[in-house]
């Protein structure tokens, strides 16, 4: 017989710990912002102290640290003194596997406001983004620079992740020149020339992320093995490549617009090259959260979505790839394996 200490909330309060979550997710971006789990790094600090280091209402901001504290991110290790926790820890801007970017950017204005248009997108099967931005989310980046800077660095805490988890399920050594197309700040590319010491890389993103990410390339210390080009890849992707690597990408469009983007790729590629859709793939059965709350922000954000292996399979196909397979990770996202005939 279990004890009551252990057993699931009631329905109504596992509901409300629910709808609580989007004030979970604002708590945490919040701290991040402050850079509270940075400046915690070094030992416990009082929430006075804090509050003078970051020129916030010391009154409120212990409010804020109070309710960080109740669910995890850090702890209270005597009356308004507070340290990092594990958890906390993720919120670093330094540390291994940090998620601080990315809960930034996915709780900023950019994503927030069309998150807030769910009903309307699944409703008329279309993302509300624009409507809730005046624009698209795009757009939005390039007139917020600050903004779709941390969304860039977003994506590069994600590439770190994934790239650590996909990585060693595919054999780079054989590649000469492996293009990441819509690669942002390289994460991904940086780990497949780290596999593979005799090719040579190329970035390929917008104009704006391209000039924007030029310094953590540059950190990587590839020198001339890894160049940037700036480019649109609907409109052609670079040539000559033996490797192509497309993460997250297309799950941003729809079908249409994701076999427009595979089919560059295709007229680039050398014949017998590899193309590697580094995604998430949708299971047979409803599996765990990550992937189906993802496939609903695809929708709110870009008319995207999440897809099975089926249907990848198809939009290879279609794009004149031949799909092989798919190589699952130890994590969430998986390889899907074409090659150019």
């Amino acid at each position: 017989m279990s004890h009551p200490s252990h057993a699931s909330p009631p329905p109504p309060v596992q509901m409300l710990q629910i709808m609580m979550g989007y004030w979970v997710a604002q708590t945490a971006a919040a701290i991040a912002r402050f850079d509270i789990p940075d400046r915690l790094a070094s030992g416990p600090r009082s929430a006075d102290e804090l509050a003078r280091a970051v020129e916030a209402n010391p009154a409120t901001l212990r409010r804020l640290l109070r309710a960080a504290a109740s669910v995890g991110m850090l702890s209270e290790v005597a009356p308004g003194t507070f340290a990092s926790t594990p958890l906390g820890d993720t919120l670093r801007r330094d540390a291994p596997g940090s998620l601080r970017d990315l809960v930034v950017a996915e709780l900023a204005t950019g994503h927030w406001l069309p998150w807030g248009k769910l009903y309307e997108a699944v409703k008329s099967g279309k993302s509300g983004a624009r409507d809730s931005l005046g624009m698209t989310i795009w757009e939005h980046y390039a007139k917020t620079p600050d903004e779709g800077g941390t969304f860039a660095r977003g994506m590069s805490n994600l590439s770190a992740i994934v790239a650590a988890e996909t990585l060693p399920a595919f054999d780079f050594k054989p590649h000469s020149t492996i293009v990441d197309v819509g690669g942002s700040e390289g994460v991904m590319l940086a780990g497949a020339l780290r596999a593979a010491p005799g090719a040579r890389g190329i970035l390929f993103d917008l104009p704006e992320v391209i000039e924007r990410g030029r310094g953590k390339v540059s950190s990587y210390g590839f020198g001339d093995r890894l160049q940037a080009q700036a480019g649109d890849f609907f409109a052609s992707v670079p040539a000559g490549g033996d490797l192509y690597i497309l993460k997250a990408i297309v799950h941003d469009w729809d079908d249409e617009k994701s076999i427009a983007i595979l089919k560059n790729v295709q007229r680039a590629a050398k014949p017998g090259a590899k193309v590697l859709v580094v995604e998430m793939v949708v299971p047979e059965t409803i599996g765990p959260p990550p992937v189906h709350l993802m496939d609903l922000n695809m929708l709110v954000m870009l008319d995207g979505r999440e897809r099975t292996k089926d249907e990848f399979a198809g939009l290879l196909d279609a794009a004149g790839l031949r799909f092989e397979r798919v190589l699952p990770s130890q994590g969430l996202f998986s390889l899907i394996e074409a090659t150019k005939p």
